[in-house]
């Protein structure tokens, strides 16, 4: 038997007496624990790269469980990832962290410990986290815990909590950082829209006051497709509009609706301005600029701001900028004036926007 496998499973045998169970994580964090600790020689968290269970690299963080902005739309974990036997220490005393495991191998506390610097003392226990999993095994409730006050007995109280709400069949529906009993407040995190079969159809983040802020759908091969953001407007910072994201971050999304086409305004008079398409070609964001370039550009609608500084559309020019809009998201540019542009994209409309954005939605289309 190779031995690092060994010494992962005498770790695992130490965890506790009995095969004892993890606990709810809502706990009073100086009771004493009914599982055997197994001190480790590093710290939770902090900027280091540790050795994981298939000798891969993993790279420790200040939380145990957190969701990607990008990527993927799961919540990750990385303490149950490392190969904690390869850090296990005799002497609990010089033991900068301690784990509890169960009987199966789940991670059910860590606690950090400051060290005596002369070691003329015992080390204290200044906080940590505690793991919940629901029947099946799956990870449901983490609380990290910190010291409230400087003093001697140390009180401890829960400084954050992460929760993982699944449905029947087991498939998340929910991950955020809110009170996991708490039902007057809006929990703020994300949230996952299913298909009756259990196939993710959208990633929903929600922000606890402001609603949803982003929403990425997937198609039914599970792969990421079109995401969708919501964002104040450019022109007035009271209001919010919803569109498609773009992927180029020097664009300056300028999302409208169809009847503001004829609003858009630079507030200065005098102003020669243009709407223009973007050959499919042309790269947005490359260092030689191409897409500045007129001779890459079609001209879909120009003239000069009034006396308001208004750029004023004829209904024919509004229709054609508009539709070209929803044919080619992403390549339609109003130039303000010869040095200044704005990417204008489709914004959508309120319902579909809140379809598009509720995790009760089944619908496959919601967004579209």
């Amino acid at each position: 038997m190779p031995r690092r496998l060994v010494l992962l499973l005498a770790a695992i045998a130490h965890a506790g007496p009995a095969l004892a169970a993890c606990g709810p994580a809502a706990v009073d964090f100086t009771a004493p624990v009914p599982l055997k600790a197994v001190p480790v020689s590093v710290g939770l968290g902090g900027d280091r790269v540790l050795l994981g269970r298939q000798g891969e690299r993993i790279a420790a963080r200040n939380q145990p469980v957190w969701v990607d902005e990008t990527g993927d739309p799961l919540p990750r974990t990385w303490m149950d990832k490392v190969d904690w036997s390869a850090y296990r220490l005799d002497n609990v005393s010089r033991a900068p962290a301690r784990l509890y495991f169960d009987g199966d191998g789940r991670l059910c506390r860590a606690e950090s410990y400051e060290l005596p610097r002369r070691g003329d003392g015992p080390p204290f226990l200044s906080g940590g986290y505690t793991l919940e999993y629901d029947g099946a095994g799956a990870l449901t409730r983490v609380v990290e815990y910190e010291q409230t006050a400087v003093r001697r007995p140390a009180t401890y109280e829960a400084s954050g909590q992460a929760c993982l709400k699944r449905d029947a069949r087991g498939a998340l529906t929910a991950f955020t950082n809110e009170a996991c009993e708490d039902k007057q407040q809006p929990a703020a995190g994300r949230f996952y829209a299913r298909d009756a079969a259990g196939r993710l159809l959208r990633a929903i983040d929600i922000a606890a006051q402001g609603g949803a802020f982003q929403v990425q759908t997937y198609d039914a091969q599970g792969k990421p497709d079109q995401r969708y953001v919501r964002r104040h407007s450019p022109g007035d910072g009271a209001r919010s509009y919803a569109h498609v994201a773009h992927a180029s971050p020097d664009s300056r999304p300028y999302p409208v609706h169809r009847e503001e086409l004829n609003q858009l305004s630079t507030e200065v008079p005098g102003n020669d301005w243009r709407i223009v398409s973007i050959a499919d070609d042309v790269p947005l964001d490359d260092t030689d600029m191409q897409s500045w370039n007129p001779d890459t550009q079609t001209i879909l609608a120009q003239g000069v701001t009034d006396a308001q500084g208004r750029a004023l559309l004829a209904a024919d020019a509004q229709a054609r900028v508009w539709q070209a809009m929803r044919d080619k998201p992403g390549r339609i540019f109003w130039y303000s004036d010869l040095m200044s542009r704005v990417l204008l994209l489709p914004a959508m409309d309120e319902a579909r926007w809140r379809a598009c954005a509720d995790p009760a939605n089944q619908a496959a289309d919601a967004c579209d």
